[in-house]
Order: structure tokens, then sequence, then C-alpha cells
């Protein structure tokens, strides 16, 4: 059986003989690659449906004929014969089997990436075109578990109560998956339907409808079903699946070829690339929807978009640098320039086609997910009595970016269940921090939300307990963002109920706080210099802080590719003697400028936060006060009238029950003000309750405020502030400080022992 590497070597040397060794023509090269392996992927197709004969000219015949199913681009067929010699070396009839399956060798290639130079190409491994795609396949098993959930729930909404009755229904049903791929899903149904309900795959070939961007993915997944059937069957199988982006609406639908190359040259999003949804769903009636969208944000990245050709602009951290670096780019390669001004094009149109959608409405504000916008659309398209089963980021319902959406789809009841995944045993082969759900949508009402938290085996959804949530508990727990919780356990849900029952929310207390974000380095840029002159001044980063400490990394001694590199990362910066030094910065800003941005901020101090944190993190709220100074978008901030509610927020922010409800709630890695606001806290009067705690005999906020103090005093730039008695307390260490603070805000809070304990424990994993 040949391998990934021999696929790939195939294509690299086709490419190499059919181009001389001339690869500036970028758009060229990707659009010959994809050609090379839809002749591969086509012709053990072939194979696999009994359409493959040999003899001379067994490959055009083959090609041919899948062009005439409308399967194939002819493009393909034309290219093939004009390089016929160069690839038919690799093929003989009888050995086209060592090949492997058609998914297998699709999905390889999607893990791998084509870099060109104006001499050279070669294979990497990455997934810079997998993530624009959102090309990551669903694990069988998962598949089988959505597939579960959404054909019963479909079975219960319209009183089906025995497997005959079921039976003689689900043979009848129409199921589609708006983003097929290989067809994961449509297999899954059919197996599902056959191993419970004794339905014959054969018998429900003509019921599925497919759609996908990747014309490669959708052959695959339409020749799955072709060698299943009679060849009486296929044109009626094959109307039911199209290529292209069902985001965009496109009543002139363009032919395959041309869809074919706008998605070779990653013009996925160019309106030429769209559908006409109407005319495609006039005469259907779609009862089930299945699927795993894609959960990509709709914008162009051009930083991946020439790392693989041109990786020196990928490396330009700045936005107005990177862009006069393109437009030099215009005089070396005025044909590649004309390509990413046509896929740049491609995204700024997008927004403005999406007003025509005419099953999207709700999803289209704000930044565009992907994961949102399938959602609505298979909510809008399925049948009165459907029901859709999707897998989408957790973010759908747990982002306030999802707010429109989600608060529609509560308000009509359109929402059944919900299972919250966490990523850490890998169920998909990303960053294990991610979290995705399966949600289960009806347009028949349901009277309350099925929520199942912390799943993270595939069976969990079957396994765990369920809760049930109306629309008035959500406004309870979150009453800004009205989004459900970041739970990771049903338990959580529960006690947040109870503490929104007798807490206010910061928001309440605190409400004269001014929250804000100061430096932005893309939309300041042309204020911004990575050279320290008398005329700027540093920018702190968010890297800089961590809890009650204002120094703790650096980016002092770090080579400048290090320093300015994408996903750069400061370094701890090292204890001189009893203190550390400042940290030193990437970028400094004019001082002029930074006197206009501070001008809503008067007060001397800020109680500063890293934006950019995780729930997973030993502790998700990093929080100290700095003097009021520049800052960039990964420190946001407050300030207050008052040194003492400074003091107060920086002991609560940093505390274990704040950062407790913090992970419950922040939705992504953000931790935003939206967040912190619906946060619930202790009353102001809770800290005039008088304790004895560590040998004092005193009110809780003097406690907490004399320890503060003590740590403060080991910081030179908050010296100056000179509020509560750090005497008793100058010999403890920080570590025990943040103890004993920690212990002064489960009082302020008023949980009971076993809340204490439960809010431990989650601290431990």
């Amino acid at each position: 059986m040949k391998s990934l590497d021999d696929v790939t070597n195939f294509i690299i040397y086709a490419l190499k003989v059919i181009l001389g060794n001339d690869f500036a023509d970028v758009p060229k090269v990707q659009l010959y690659c994809h050609y090379i392996e839809s002749v591969l992927i086509t012709l053990i197709n072939m194979n696999k449906i009994g359409e493959l004969r040999n003899g001379d000219k067994w490959h055009i015949l083959a090609l041919g004929y899948m062009s005439e199913l409308g399967l194939l681009a002819n493009d393909i067929v034309s290219f093939f014969g004009k390089y016929r010699e160069v690839i038919e070396t690799f093929f003989r009839y009888e050995t086209l089997s060592e090949w492997g399956e058609p998914h297998s060798i699709h999905e390889g290639l999607l893990g791998r990436e084509l870099n060109i130079s104006k001499t050279d190409i070669w294979f990497s491994v990455d997934k810079f075109s997998r993530d624009t795609t959102g090309s990551y396949y669903t694990p069988p098993s998962l598949a089988t578990a959505v597939i579960c959930e959404t054909i019963e729930k479909y079975l219960k909404i319209n009183c089906v109560d025995s497997d005959l009755q079921a039976s003689r229904i689900l043979s009848n049903v129409t199921i589609a998956d708006f983003s097929c791929g290989c067809g994961e899903f449509i297999k899954g149904v059919q197996n599902y339907l056959e191993e419970k309900y004794g339905i014959d795959s054969k018998q429900i070939c003509k019921n599925f409808y497919g759609i996908d961007i990747d014309p490669i993915a959708l052959q695959v997944t339409v020749c799955d079903l072709l060698k299943k059937t009679d060849k009486t069957q296929w044109r009626e199988i094959i109307s039911h699946f199209t290529l292209g982006n069902p985001l965009i609406d496109q009543i002139n639908e363009k032919s395959f070829d041309i869809k074919t190359s706008l998605f070779a040259t990653k013009r996925y999003y160019a309106n030429d690339f769209g559908i006409d949804m109407r005319g495609l769903f006039q005469n259907a009636c779609i009862d089930i929807i299945v699927g795993n969208p894609p959960w990509e944000k709709i914008r162009f990245e051009e930083r991946k978009f020439f790392k693989t050709f041109y990786p020196s602009i990928s490396e330009i951290p700045q936005k107005n640098i990177r862009q006069s670096a393109i437009e030099n780019y215009k005089e070396l390669n005025s044909n590649c320039y004309e390509w990413y001004t046509q896929i740049s094009n491609d995204y700024s149109m997008f927004r403005h086609s999406l007003l025509k959608h005419p099953y999207i409405r709700k999803s289209r504000s704000g930044e565009l997910n992907t994961y949102a916008l399938f959602t609505e659309l298979s909510l809008n398209i399925m049948d009165e009595c459907g029901v859709s089963g999707q897998i989408v980021k957790s973010a759908i319902v747990t982002s306030p970016a999802n707010k429109t959406l989600f608060q529609h789809m509560v308000a009509n009841k359109n929402i059944a269940s919900i299972c919250l995944y966490e990523n850490a045993l890998r169920i998909f082969n990303i960053d294990s921090r991610e979290r995705f759900c399966v949600i289960i949508l009806t347009k028949t009402q349901n009277k309350t939300i099925e929520i199942i938290a912390g799943a993270r085996e595939i069976t969990d959804i079957h396994s765990l307990k369920r809760n049930l949530l109306e629309k008035d508990d959500i406004k309870a727990i979150n009453p800004y963002t009205l989004m459900l919780p970041n739970v990771s356990r049903n338990e959580d849900l529960e006690v947040l109920k109870k503490a929104h029952d007798r807490l206010p929310v910061f928001d309440t207390v605190y409400s004269k706080c001014r929250f804000g974000r100061l430096v932005h380095l893309t939309a300041h840029a042309s204020h911004i210099s990575t050279q320290s002159t008398d005329n700027n001044l540093p920018i702190y980063e968010g890297k800089f802080i961590e809890r009650y400490d204002a120094r703790f990394a650096t980016f002092a001694g770090m080579p400048r590719t290090q320093k300015y590199a994408k996903k750069a990362s400061a370094k701890r910066n090292p204890q001189m003697g009893e203190k550390k030094e400042l940290p030193e910065s990437r970028y400094y800003i004019c001082k002029a400028f930074w006197d206009k941005l501070r001008t809503n901020y008067p007060e001397p101090y800020m109680l500063c936060w890293r934006s950019l944190t995780s729930t997973t993190n030993a502790r998700t709220t990093l929080a100290m006060l700095l003097p009021t100074m520049p800052t960039c978008q990964s420190i946001q901030f407050l300030q207050t009238n008052h040194e003492k509610d400074m003091f107060i927020l920086l002991a609560l922010l940093n505390s274990k029950p704040f950062d407790y409800f913090v992970r419950l709630k922040m939705p992504g890695i953000d931790l935003t003000q939206s967040v912190i606001k619906q946060i619930p806290v202790p009353p102001y009067e809770s800290y005039q309750m008088h304790i004895q705690y560590s040998g004092f005999h005193q009110s809780l906020e003097q406690h907490i405020l004399n320890r503060v103090s003590t740590i403060l005093a080991k910081e030179p730039m908050t010296e100056s502030l000179k509020i509560g008695n750090k005497h008793p307390f100058d010999s403890m260490c920080i570590i025990d400080l943040e103890k004993e603070l920690d212990e002064l805000y489960y009082l302020a809070y008023g949980f009971s022992d076993s809340e204490k304990k439960a809010i431990e424990m989650s601290f431990k994993k």
C-alpha cells in the first residue's frame, strides 16, 4: 500500500515536469496541484464504483465519464489530455488499488501544505489551508453520537413510539449535511439506521442532500453512495449534491468548472462560488440536518496567506509595515499580487453579499463565524417538524459575539439540548483547550433546554446528567450577556444559581468604575515604534503581569526574530537581589498621542489584568495595580475614584472565589469587561463584618487592606499608595499572604464549607 509520502512525491514530480521548475505563478501551481490530486482520486473512485475498464485509453475515458456525471471539472479532463504522459507514468490499471482509500488520501493531504518558491516546491506538515476551510473531519463515533441524538429527537417530536413505525418513517426522511466533506455523517446515518432500525442503506441513498466547497471531498461522498445503488438512480443521487459555499446566495449559479477553479486557488468566499439556495431547496423538504460545519472566523489573514510562498511578508507583525511590503511585492510578482487582491476583495464583499442571503439574518452581525452562520442556515432550511444536530464551537451559546442568534433561538424555544464538550482528551486533533458542543435544534417549541456540561469522552452525551434551564435562568446567571456560562460540570450551574440568588453582580456594587483598553497595536500603528526615544513611552503588555507582580516577564536580551515572532513569548524576568528590573518592552508610543489616549482616565493608578488568558491555566485572572501608563490590548483595566476600592478590587480579582466564577463565565480566551461586570461579588456591607483572624480582631476590610498593602510595598511603582497597615505581615511571604486573602474572600462571599471545597477542587485539575 502506498503511503502519503508516495502521494506527495507523485504530485511534486508531476508539477515539476509540467511547469518546468518555474513556479513564479503561484495560483497556477495551486490550480495544477488540485488538478493532479483530482485525477488520482477520480481514477480510484471510478474503480470503486465499477466503471473503470482496462485498455489503452482507460484513464481518459474514466475522467471523461466522471465529468459527464457532473462530479469532475471538464478542465481537469483537458488538463489530463495535455499532460497525460507525465501523469500516466504513475498509474497502471492493475496497481490502482495500491493507492488506498480516497478519503484517507485526501484527508492526509489536508494536513500538508504546498510551499512554493520561484524554482522549487515541497510539502510540509501544516494546516493553514485546513484552518481557512475548517476541514477537520469528525471521528466516526462522535458523528454517530450526534446522529443518535438528532434522530431520536426527530422521532420524539413526531410522536413515533415504536421501532416498526420508526423504521417506516425513517426510510423516507430527507437528510442533509451542508458541509459534508468526505461523507462521515452520511455514512454514519446509513450505519445507524441499518443497525438500530434494520433499514438497508441501499434503500435510502436517494434521501441524502449535501453541499461542500471541496470538489474532491464531494466526489468521494457521492461515489460512496453510487457504489451501493443501481446506475438508474445515479443521476438523481448526484443532483442532490452541490459544489459551492452555502453561505453565499448566488441566483445565477456558476459552472462546476468555475467553482473548482475558485476552490483550487483558495477563493472560498468569491461571489461566483455561491449557490442558488432557494432553487436548491425549493422542492426538497429537509427533515434532518446533521454535520460538523467549519468553526472559523471569516477574515482574510495576510500573514497566513503569504506564508507558503512569500514568508518574509508573513513574518512582519505590524500591519502598516506589512502593507508596505505587500505593495512592494506588486513590482516583484504582479500576477500573485492580483491574486492577493482578488482574495482580499472576496472577503470584503462577502459581508455585503450576506445581507441578501434568504436563510441567514441573526448571525451576520459583528464578527462573522462560520459555525454560527451554518447553525442559523440549518435552522431556517429544515422542515417545520425537522431537527438539526450540529457540532459547533461552544461559543455559539457562551460568547456575546453570538448573542443575537442565541437569544433568537432562546426566545423561539428552538434549542432542545446542548452538550458542552472539552477537548482535553483530543477528540479533535486541535488545541486541547478548545471547547465545542453538540446543539440540537427544532422549530417546535421546547419548554426547557437540556444542558450536559463537562463532557470529555464521546459517550458522555448519553451518560451524563442533564440539567434543565429556562429562559429566566439564563438571565439570572448572566444578566448582561444573556449567554450560557462556560461550565465544566453540571454542579457548577447549581452553584451559580445559588450565588446569583443571594449576591449582587460586580457592575451593581462598582457601578462607577471606568473600564478601558488603551493602545491598539494595529489601529494605532502609525504612532508606534519598536525603538525607544526621548519622545515615546514603553507599552506594557499582558505578558509582563502576574497576580500581584508587575515585573513577571520581559523581552530583555531576546533576539529580534523571537521578540517579534507571530506568537512571541516573553521570558521570565529574573530576580536581581530583592527586586526585578522593569520589563523591557517591544513597542513604544508617541508621548503626544499617549496624552490624547489617556484623557478619559485621569486617575494616577489603574487595576490591570491580562486580557488573554485561559480557563485551563493554574489561575485565570491575573491582576496587578500599575501607574496609569500605555498598555496594549492584551491588558484591560479599570479605574475608580477611591484608592481603597482599588486595593479591595485587586484582592478580589486575584482571589480563588472570583477566579472560579470567571472560569464559569469567560466564553473564550479574552477576559473582557462584560465578563467582569456580571461576576457575583460580596456586597459592600460584608467587608464591615468583624472577625478574629490570624491573631487580629478587625473588620474583614481591614484584614484585606493590610495584606494587600504588604504585598504592594514590594513593588516600587505602587509604593506611594499608603492604605492599610503592612507592618504585622512584613515577615510573611507573598504566597502565604495570597492564601490568607483567599480565605478572607471565602468569608466575604459567605460560602459554605461544601461550596468552598468544591471551588478548591476546581483548582486542582
